[in-house]
């Protein structure tokens, strides 16, 4: 199992909101590269874990996730971007 975990105050939008408790924490399974399951504790989590949802659905690798799509910056989504690249490459 291979787990990684961003803070909101990683990215600009979070440092920005003064949050220090709020975060990203992501399990993936070491051998397919799989998201097996996602915690997002703080504001607009419900929002930011469609992300993971679309990509748990369509059977998108953790290294697909991180480096397939755009992240928007300044905004929240970049500590999944953050959290999925924490994995490192395969």
């Amino acid at each position: 199992m291979l787990v990684s975990t961003h803070y909101y105050s990683d990215v600009a939008y979070g440092w920005a909101l003064e949050d220090t408790t709020s975060f990203c924490k992501l399990l993936a399974d070491r051998s397919t590269r799989t998201l097996v399951g996602a915690h997002i504790i703080g504001p607009h989590a419900s929002s930011l874990i469609q992300q993971l949802i679309q990509g748990i659905r369509y059977d998108r690798t953790i290294d697909e996730m991180a480096t397939g799509q755009y992240y928007i910056h300044p905004a929240l989504g970049e500590v999944i971007e953050n959290a999925l690249l924490g994995f490192g490459a395969a």
